[in-house]
């Protein structure tokens, strides 16, 4: 929905480093003093939704759910979240009832408080969530914690969401019910399955979630463990609504699960140790092995950010994974 390209996005958070001159910005939320968790997280309108494509329930949830997301990828406990609203004249009481019900209803659903907030006017309506939470008792996972011989893992399914989004621009949804438009306006963070990854690893691996997509889930931890991560694209767990749709509009399905983004599932690297503890949980194992991780080349070593990250084809052919073709939030000129 706007210009900014992934690497340019990138590129701009580590001068917002060097410009603040702070050490906490990087992971999906700051570890604050004392073990606290924060991150904060803005929809707007014309760029995260469009007024009128999704209901002002949906939308409550939602601004919720992807916050919560943040905490669940760093396996941490969230407590409570402050709602900041910027909304045009023309919304109206009954929408702004119906924004908060599902507000209240996704932060009761993960056993959060909505502890307060802030109101002003504004040309679009734009929504901030402010979530604040506990590390987990049993530690805290980043995205720098992958190693070589690392198994590449994640939950739930890629692409459903993209697919959701496609329905609704193309005015193929005739509000009937069906799982990509749940996934694309009700998201589910993946608390539970966090503490689980964090039990059978012991705190000692990464994780991420993949708000912007698979693809660059997966560069941002091979950047940030400074390692190759290779995914296996037939591995990859693709909804059978998601390939039907995708088949009807011509695109290929595994591209809307590599770059399609906002299914916030959660993508991590653990050791073969580790995941035989999740195996052990049977059917209510939530993770799917999906890759490896290797070591770095010299080669990848002088160009980290582009050349990490590769996807294996079904023709075993090994295609590096394009960061600029991941869901794009920002649009920023560059001097």
């Amino acid at each position: 929905m706007n210009s900014l390209k992934k690497n340019q996005e990138h590129a701009l958070i580590e001068k917002i480093k060097d410009w603040t001159g702070s050490r906490r910005i990087g992971d999906d939320c700051a570890v604050l003093p004392g073990g606290a968790l924060a991150s904060v997280d803005t929809l707007v309108d014309g760029v995260h939704f469009r007024t009128g494509s999704i209901s002002f329930r949906d939308l409550g949830w939602k601004a919720v759910a992807v916050n919560l997301s943040d905490i669940a990828a760093m396996a941490g406990r969230p407590r409570n979240i402050l709602v900041s609203l910027s909304a045009p004249t023309s919304l109206t009481e009954r929408a702004l009832a119906e924004l908060f019900r599902g507000i209240s209803e996704c932060a009761r659903s993960y056993r959060v408080e909505v502890a307060g907030g802030d109101l002003t006017g504004g040309p679009v309506l734009s929504l901030s969530i402010t979530v604040l939470g506990e590390v987990h008792e049993q530690g805290v996972l980043l995205r720098s914690g992958a190693r070589p011989g690392d198994l590449l893992v994640c939950t739930g399914d890629f692409g459903a969401s993209a697919a959701g989004l496609h329905l609704q621009e193309a005015g193929e949804w005739g509000g009937q019910a069906s799982y990509v438009i749940e996934r694309h306006c009700r998201p589910e963070p993946r608390l539970c399955e966090a503490w689980a990854l964090l039990r059978a690893c012991k705190g000692r691996g990464a994780l991420i979630d993949s708000s912007d997509g698979l693809a660059d889930a997966v560069i941002q931890l091979a950047v940030a463990s400074r390692v190759s991560i290779v995914i296996e694209a037939e591995k990859v767990p693709v909804h059978q609504e998601c390939i039907e749709i995708a088949g009807l509009a011509g695109l290929d399905p595994l591209d809307w699960a590599l770059y399609g983004g906002e299914d916030y599932e959660l993508v991590g690297c653990i050791d073969n140790d580790s995941y035989k503890v999740l195996e052990s949980y049977g059917k209510l194992n939530p993770f799917h092995v999906i890759g490896f991780v290797n070591s770095i080349t010299q080669d990848t070593e002088s160009n980290l950010s582009n050349s990490a990250a590769r996807v294996r084809l079904a023709d075993n052919r090994l295609v590096e994974l394009d960061g600029q073709k991941s869901f794009q939030h920002f649009e920023h000129k560059p001097d």
